[in-house]
């Protein structure tokens, strides 16, 4: 194609897809300022980036960001754990709202330990009150301070368990810190444990297990639920809406979407745009009319 001609042709589509953007109708997603509902949300946004769509984020707390949407200053919001952990945010708001995707099931945190400590000396929580374990274990939980939910939830099960009289403690620290001292202490075989979302990246790696008998503080196997405004399916394209009704998603997928982004310091956005073009088959469902 000669040089004259091309130049035409990109300046015509950069004329056409800048008018597109510049005349497009905005959508507003709320969503926790966790990894793994940046995760969600980068895939959300690409679809409706692809359908002709602005996409404006906003992070908060789930208490927030509901309100918000209960008002209509946001249009969607994920992603909600129901029936358990955020029904008290989801419910004082449920009449204006709408259940609209199940993104996936079983949403779940708990405490994790490294699978090098046998399971035969720590299996439940309340293992971690034994003597001999007390002994053998660090006492400081680290947690990353990223997910405010997940470090409430610790508090919640340290209390209920009794663990800060067996002389543990919580301490709050930056993500990048996080992942420096859990990499320490399992490079050195370190005795410890440490809370966690099913979601996380380091769930792929096979490296820990779940302690059990911790639901009552991280309110486990909820359904994550992707929540709008009952006004924004008026707002929104018929076809659009079916799209977005059919982003089921898994716990796994979710957490590889992670991984690509840490393993490669990449935005989540650009992470979910690899993870997508990965998977052709899924986003063809999505994307169908039938």
């Amino acid at each position: 194609m000669p040089k004259k001609l091309l130049s035409c042709c990109t300046l015509l589509l950069s004329i056409l897809v800048f008018g597109n953007i510049a005349h497009a109708l905005t959508i507003k997603i709320g969503h926790n300022d966790t990894s793994y509902d940046a995760a969600t949300s980068a895939l959300v946004k690409v679809v409706f980036e692809r359908s002709g769509y602005n996409v404006r984020e906003t992070k908060g707390d789930s208490e927030i960001l509901l309100s918000m949407l209960d008002r209509g200053e946001i249009d969607f919001y994920l992603s909600a754990w129901l029936p358990k952990r955020d029904a008290n945010s989801y419910t004082p708001f449920k009449e204006n709202l709408k259940l609209i995707t199940a993104l996936y099931d079983d949403a779940s945190s708990f405490f994790v330990i490294p699978r090098y400590i046998p399971r035969s000396m720590v299996n439940k929580v309340e293992d971690l009150t034994k003597p001999e374990i007390i002994e053998k274990m660090n006492k400081k939980i680290i947690l990353d301070g990223q997910d405010s939910v997940l470090t409430k939830q610790a508090e919640e099960a340290v209390a209920i368990h009794n663990l800060d009289k067996a002389g543990y403690n919580l301490s709050v620290i930056p993500s990048s810190e996080w992942d420096v001292q859990l990499k320490e202490q399992l490079e050195n075989k370190n005795w410890f444990f440490t809370p966690m979302t099913k979601l996380h990246r380091l769930n792929l790696t096979k490296k820990f297990r779940v302690i059990t008998g911790t639901e009552e503080a991280f309110k486990q196997k909820d359904t994550a639920w992707l929540v709008a405004n009952k006004k924004t399916e008026r707002k929104i394209a018929t076809h659009i809406f079916e799209i977005i009704s059919k982003m089921e998603l898994s716990t796994k997928w979710v957490a590889e979407i992670n991984q690509m982004a840490y393993e490669n310091d990449w935005p989540h956005y650009v992470a979910a745009r690899v993870w997508m073009a990965s998977h052709p088959y899924t986003v063809e469902y999505w994307i169908s009319s039938e």
